[in-house]
């Protein structure tokens, strides 16, 4: 295998399971169990679902506005002092949810939880893979992004558990201590931001530049620069897609515990997040497998099926058959949140404008993020019921492949040859 020197295992390898690790223990706190505490704490302090579900609002919502910011200081800093420093931060902020006394006091929280969430979890992730993958790029971003699913798996049962015997206030607390007990060791020792930093190169970079040398082809995705790119349609496409990507996945997330919950009780709920979560471990590794040897067209357009396929199934969700199919094919399906993004991202600027691009991308992500939760915790405050929300849902699902495919299909008109640059100079 290239570029491992003495190594018989290719370091990418351990920075994909360090990144697996951050994404276990991190992501799921945020974007599948928030609203596992939500119950609990709405009783007690006798606030509405919507009010408890912008405390998350906000911290989705955060990346709207620095997400870019935060690609390029990670990308020009130094990403181990700024990954291991937020984690820290995010620890004591999500800890300091445990003292709220009103709404006001999960909103201050929310602030400081999102602003270190960003810069301690995904694009700092999808950063690194990116770096470290040109071939296998796919099933390293998958395997790493797998570790949502692993994650909500383990800790759906355990929240449960301890909201059943502790409360809400102590179970914050615990999970604080579980994330700083298992991140913060892995960014300090474990990750690397490329590798260079190492003497290495990229996992197929070697491969690719002989293939490339051998065809007079340079793949490097468009060839104008991402600020030219804003107003060109397969941007504005990405851009469309990101954003409904967003709210598929924060109102899918977030409204389905409680949802769950409502329909057939603690237990059950705690069954359905625990299999799809789990599903999920398998369905993003098997998407990856698909983007390495299809194309992210057909990968993006697999995910979406899959993912609109659970929102018929929750219209069904009296039936409780109908849940459990509908965790299966969520399972397969949810990884569009997470792993498409990125390898959409990539393929159409290259690695080069990564993570400028990735940035605004990912901007368009949270505004999606910050609104799905809110926006279906808001149609059952008015209707009684989620039947509507997940008609629009599932609307939306649509509205995200086409515009992904729609994007990669006219980005292609921006792409050439080293031989067709010549020939055009």
């Amino acid at each position: 295998m290239e570029n491992n020197k003495n190594s018989k295992i290719f370091y990418g390898w351990w920075v994909v399971l360090g990144c697996v690790l951050i994404t276990t223990t991190m992501v799921p706190p945020i974007m599948s169990l928030s609203n596992k505490f939500l119950i609990q704490v709405t009783t007690e302090m006798n606030i509405s679902r919507g009010a408890f579900t912008l405390a998350n609002t906000i911290v989705q919502g955060l990346g709207i506005f620095i997400s870019p910011i935060v690609s390029k200081n990670l990308a020009k800093g130094n990403m181990r002092k700024i990954q291991s420093i937020s984690i820290i931060g995010f620890v004591l902020a999500y800890a300091s949810y445990s003292l709220a006394k009103s709404p006001i006091h999960l909103y201050m929280s929310s602030f400081f939880v999102g602003l270190f969430y960003l810069n301690s979890t995904l694009i700092p992730v999808s950063m690194m893979v990116t770096n470290w993958f040109v071939e296998k790029r796919g099933i390293a971003m998958s395997v790493t992004m797998a570790g949502i699913g692993l994650g909500g798996t383990i800790f759906s049962p355990i929240v449960t558990n301890l909201l059943q015997n502790y409360g809400w206030r102590h179970t914050y607390l615990i999970m604080a201590g579980i994330i700083l007990v298992v991140a913060l060791p892995v960014a300090l020792f474990v990750l690397k931001k490329s590798p260079e930093q190492m003497g290495l190169k990229a996992y197929g970079a070697e491969k690719q530049a002989a293939n490339n040398a051998k065809q007079g082809t340079k793949k490097q995705g468009v060839l104008i620069s991402v600020k030219e790119s804003k107003t060109k349609l397969f941007f504005l496409l990405m851009i469309v897609g990101m954003l409904a990507n967003g709210i598929i996945n924060s109102g899918a997330l977030g409204q389905f515990p409680p949802a769950l919950e409502e329909l057939h009780g603690a237990s059950v709920q705690a069954a359905i997040i625990s299999l799809y979560s789990l599903v999920g471990i398998f369905g993003k590794i098997f998407i990856g497998w698909i983007n390495d040897k299809f194309g992210v067209v057909v990968s993006a357009t697999y995910g979406c099926i899959m993912f609109g396929l659970a929102f018929v199934f929750m219209l069904l969700g009296q039936n409780t058959n109908m849940l459990y199919i509908m965790a299966v094919v969520f399972g397969f399906g949810n990884a569009i949140g997470t792993v498409i993004p990125p390898l959409v991202t990539s393929e159409v600027f290259g690695m080069e404008k990564y993570p400028e691009a990735y940035g605004m991308v990912n901007s368009a992500t949270q505004v999606g993020l910050s609104l799905g939760s809110l926006l279906v915790a808001s149609m059952y405050d008015l209707n009684g019921s989620y039947t509507l929300a997940w008609m629009l849902l599932l609307v939306l699902t649509a509205v995200t492949l086409f515009s992904w495919v729609g994007s990669c299909i006219v980005a292609k008109r921006y792409m050439a040859s080293d031989v067709e640059l010549k020939q055009a100079q």
